[in-house]
């Protein structure tokens, strides 16, 4: 069994890991490098389910639909 002492160090690093955990921001998405044709897809009034499409078949990247709509809200709220 441990002893006290272990416990409250364990414990202790535990929580350093999890606020260096917290402190990572937002991995790029593989949509950021597609930002701009995917906007102008958008702008001529694709859905997120034709630019899913459009994507899986000329861009070779699957995803889905929702995810492209997550990517435009992020993008036009402006936290790239």
């Amino acid at each position: 069994m441990s002893e006290p002492g272990d416990l409250a160090r364990e414990l202790d690093a535990t929580r350093r890991l999890r606020a260096i955990a917290r402190r990572r921001g937002r991995a790029r998405s593989r949509l950021d490098r597609l930002r701009a044709e995917i906007e102008a897809l958008a702008g001529e009034g694709a859905s997120t389910h034709d630019i899913a499409l459009w994507l899986r078949k000329f861009r070779r990247i699957r995803v889905h639909p929702t995810t492209v709509w997550r990517a435009l809200r992020r993008w036009r709220a402006g936290a790239v």
